[in-house]
């Protein structure tokens, strides 16, 4: 049948309204940047749940509400991260591409593979209905975003690792947000005489730029459960070259350091020293940047428990959370004892113990490394089910690399299950229901992992 002329729809009406419109009201602005289809879905999601005060305050895909610019988009604008001159082009172009994603806040602080889009993660726990009040946990925090990122909304948070140095990490990352800027600024004065203190401490580097025995083995700072605890007689010169002994202020100058040790290790541009000097130099701004955005928020920032732990066996109790969400580690893709093994050895971490209790990383031949991560990950998931309320979610962003898994599993590559797909299975086992599965690319690990999917799951009513 042939419709007559005067019914059709005329290309230019459609046009000129725009996709946006169909989707939003006309008083929200969408950040710039927003160029993939999860995040056009998160941010649908966000128009729907939360009401305008909440979107200006904690929305993750908006720049304006009315007149009135969001927190995010506050947050993100401006140099987001102060890079060295003799960065690659190909790391600025990252943080200029991705300015509303991530490397704002206390995120940008230590680089770490499989890290989450702080962005996303802001989203999800606004699409998942948490509250100022609730309790959020990731029971595999890795670099601490979901922490931070709660911390900033008002919302509280537990964060678990089972690496000493992720639970340092990520408690530096959160101390950040509220750290005195003039310590920090007396240490930007006297860079080389802190970089020749902590070099004392740790080892100092040898021709190759790896790290040689310490010239001082008596002196450390011993780290436990992120917090370190200095040796009064090593730490009073670092007291008096910035004006406080705050722990606060010395984990802050560690981390800064420990960067600095991977990136000469990564890389011989520069002197170890030009490292850490740049690299601070982007910490301290970091903190003065965020610091002054918290300063005309009207968020408080929420408390943030961060443990070391057993995502297998966490020591919580039933029924506590009001959210959860982690990712867990890529298993197949990177192995984080190696990337960390300096920082760790500096920490005094028995690796070998610790690769036991490393979800991904048991078993020696792939079938047995398979083997065992899903038998981890029934476990992880039966402990997320018995720390979750009822009626409330659990979402799980989840890698996956089919060429690895038809290995593992010995069945062709177009006959394998997505790994998202097999976690799915094991979460619908233990009384979660499946909501919605988002699908994302990674960019950065795209040669091992093209994919990843975000899983959204809610806990049955007992």
């Amino acid at each position: 049948m042939i419709v007559p002329q005067e019914n059709c729809i005329k290309p230019e009406t459609v046009l000129s309204k725009g996709m946006f419109h169909s989707l939003f009201s006309k008083n929200l602005v969408l950040v710039p940047q927003l160029n993939e289809v999860y995040e056009l879905a998160l941010a649908y999601y966000e128009s729907k749940i939360l009401t305008e005060a909440e979107l200006v305050q904690n929305g993750a895909y908006f720049a304006r509400v009315g007149n009135q610019f969001t927190d995010h988009y506050l947050m993100c604008t401006g140099e987001s991260v102060r890079l060295p001159r003799h960065s690659s082009s190909r790391l600025k172009s990252f943080f200029i591409k991705n300015q509303f994603r991530t490397g704002y806040a206390s995120h940008g602080l230590f680089p770490y593979r499989g890290k989450f889009h702080p962005q996303m993660i802001k989203a999800l726990i606004n699409v998942m209905g948490l509250k100022q009040g609730d309790t959020v946990l990731d029971p595999m925090m890795g670099s601490g975003t979901v922490p931070v990122e709660a911390s900033l909304m008002g919302i509280k948070s537990i964060g678990l690792d089972a690496s000493p140095f992720c639970s340092f990490m990520t408690q530096v990352k959160f101390n950040a947000l509220t750290l005195p800027i003039q310590p920090l600024d007396q240490a930007l004065k006297k860079t080389e005489k802190i970089f020749e203190y902590f070099t004392h401490v740790t080892g100092r580097f040898d021709s190759c730029g790896k790290i040689a025995k310490a010239s001082n083995p008596g002196a450390k700072i011993v780290i436990h459960e992120s917090t370190t605890t200095p040796d009064p007689s090593h730490t009073d010169q670092l007291a008096d070259l910035i004006g406080t002994d705050k722990s606060e202020v010395l984990d802050f100058l560690l981390l800064a350091y420990l960067d600095s040790v991977g990136y000469s290790e990564r890389s011989k541009r520069k002197s170890p020293f030009i490292q850490f000097q740049a690299i601070l130099e982007r910490y301290v701004f970091v903190v003065k940047k965020i610091q002054h955005v918290l300063e005309n928020s009207k968020s408080d920032i929420a408390a943030s428990k961060i443990l070391t732990g057993d995502a297998r066996s966490m020591e919580l109790d039933d029924q506590s959370m009001d959210g959860i969400i982690f990712s867990p580690p890529y298993s197949f893709a990177i192995n984080y004892l190696e990337n960390d093994a300096f920082h760790l050895n500096f920490m005094g971490v028995n690796i070998d113990q610790l690769k036991e209790t490393m979800v991904g990383l048991r078993g020696k031949t792939i079938k047995e490394k398979y083997k065992l991560y899903i038998e981890d990950m029934d476990r992880v998931l039966s402990e997320c089910v018995r720390v979750l309320k009822p009626a409330c979610f659990c979402t799980i962003i989840i890698g996956t690399n089919n060429n690895q898994l038809s290995k593992a599993l010995g069945v062709p590559k177009e006959q394998v299950r997505g790994l998202h797909k097999i976690i799915i299975d094991l979460a619908l086992s233990h009384g979660f229901s499946h909501i919605r599965t988002l699908s994302r690319q990674i960019s950065g690990i795209a040669n091992t992992m093209r994919n990843e999917y975000i899983v959204i799951l809610k806990r049955q009513h007992d």
